[in-house]
């Protein structure tokens, strides 16, 4: 990380949105859990650009409809930025500037081989070292940020895809978010992913699990854990705070 002068939160999850009892979203000012809205007005350096690298660079209409609740969510929370700006393949051939002139950029979760793909495509990493600003990771969007990828599967169509893949090795190690030191917090086509994916990788290895509402802060020297964290190793789940 010496070359990179950017901060960093690496979360489960940005709490932007809620739903209400009809199912309809709304955006929401950030909470300060675990001071994570006094951290990002800290590390903040200037107000240029917001940044939303879209997990799937296809989807035009989903990409900006996630990115508009981000957006609304920190003028609710007091950033008002000169531009909001979704990076997907309609603008990629901009991404250098894009990239090296904003305020805070966010990778969102979702398929996490779909955003790595991306990420090489647009030369993120390399247009990272021009990059002042803070970098949000999301859920997939932080655990890309590390030297490994721990690609275990979410729903059915995915058994059978490599389980370890390379990832942007900002950071070393692997990092698994929405777990709460007994099972993964999202659950898809009945996948055990703790049990049957994540505690046997964990063998001889160590591997840094955190909850929905922790997260670190990577603040140009060292990262920082805001919240809880999990350590599995051998099987076996151990509790840090």
């Amino acid at each position: 990380m010496r070359n990179y002068k950017f901060k960093a939160i690496l979360a489960s999850q940005l709490p932007t949105q809620i739903r209400d009892e009809n199912g309809e979203n709304h955006a929401i000012r950030i909470d300060n859990r675990n001071d994570l809205l006094s951290n990002i007005q800290k590390h903040l350096p200037h107000t240029n650009s917001i940044v939303v690298i879209a997990k799937n660079p296809n989807g035009h209409e989903l990409n900006d409809y996630i990115a508009a609740y981000r957006f609304q969510s920190f003028r609710l929370s007091g950033f008002h930025f000169k531009e909001e700006i979704v990076l997907d393949n309609r603008n990629e051939k901009n991404a250098k500037e894009i990239i090296e002139n904003a305020s805070i950029i966010i990778l969102l979760g979702g398929k996490m081989t779909s955003q790595m793909d991306f990420l090489n495509k647009i030369h993120f990493k390399k247009h990272l070292k021009n990059f002042k600003g803070i970098l949000i990771g999301i859920s997939t969007g932080n655990m890309t940020m590390f030297d490994k990828i721990l690609n275990f599967p979410e729903k059915a169509s995915d058994i059978g895809q490599p389980l370890y893949v390379n990832g942007l090795g900002l950071f070393d190690g692997l990092l698994i978010p929405h777990f709460n030191g007994r099972t993964y917090q999202y659950q898809y086509d009945g996948i055990d992913v703790v049990n049957d994916y994540i505690a046997p990788f964990s063998f001889n290895r160590n591997i840094h699990a955190i909850p929905d509402g922790s997260y670190y802060l990577y603040n140009g020297d060292e990262l920082k854990l805001y919240g809880t964290e999990y350590l599995l190793n051998d099987g076996k789940v151990y509790e840090k705070i």
